[in-house]
């Protein structure tokens, strides 16, 4: 299978990064290019068991809470109950094993599908390495050094990645959807650490089409030395 090449886009919920994407794929393919969009965050092969358990766990709010406040109580006690499990060495280990395991089946799935040359990944092993370092309560590099020993080592690598910041209260307004601020506050600091020649920060509190300007600006250069290079 021909090389592609991988632009990667992300950022705190609520921070714009699937318009954005879905924008960049529709410019590149009317410059000619080969593009195709692909959503790829970490969705459990047990996720409906985790969602039946979190239902549970919100079950008792007051019948006169709005949705998102139930959610982020079920939120709240799905936390706890993941701290005290991750307390136990044979917990981490096999969660470990299973988390990298059913991310990287779900990479090669999709992997299979990608017809064009540049895909845009919306959500990808940046948004798993910082869940996880969450979870297990590692800093990035650490949790980085974990997956070296793991099938996520084996996952094509982003050769562009841009990031769009937003402050955690703002990304909490837009989404209201019982996402607390506070598991935004924990992400919006590692995806702010995110660095690297290959990366791009732009300002997600500006206007669509000024951050729409921001990625243009800096990936086609970088888009027009990958093509090149590829023709060669």
């Amino acid at each position: 299978m021909k090389q592609k090449t991988i632009i990667y886009l992300s950022g705190i919920d609520g921070c714009g990064k699937t318009t954005q994407a879905t924008h960049l794929v529709e410019t590149l393919k009317k410059q000619g290019l080969s593009v195709e969009y692909q959503w790829l965050r970490w969705e459990p092969s047990i996720v409906n068991a985790l969602k039946l358990i979190k239902k549970l766990l919100g079950k008792n709010a007051k019948q006169t809470s709005k949705a998102a406040a139930t959610n982020e109580k079920a939120d709240s006690k799905w936390d706890n109950i993941k701290k005290q499990l991750m307390k136990s060495r044979l917990f981490r280990y096999f969660w470990l094993k299973y988390a990298s395991n059913d991310y990287y089946r779900a990479y090669k799935k999709v992997y299979k599908s990608w017809q064009a040359d540049i895909i845009i990944m919306d959500r990808y092993i940046f948004d798993f390495t910082v869940d996880q370092s969450i979870n297990f309560n590692l800093n990035l590099d650490e949790m980085k050094q974990v997956f070296s020993n793991s099938k996520i080592s084996k996952m094509h690598k982003p050769e562009h990645n841009i990031i769009i910041n937003i402050p955690a209260e703002v990304g909490y307004k837009r989404k209201m959807d019982g996402t607390s601020v506070g598991y935004l506050q924990q992400r919006e600091k590692l995806y702010n650490s995110m660095h690297g020649e290959n990366v791009k920060h732009i300002d997600g509190t500006t206007s669509i089409e000024e951050i729409q300007t921001a990625i243009n600006n800096w990936i086609q250069p970088r888009i027009q030395t990958t093509t090149k290079a590829a023709q060669v």
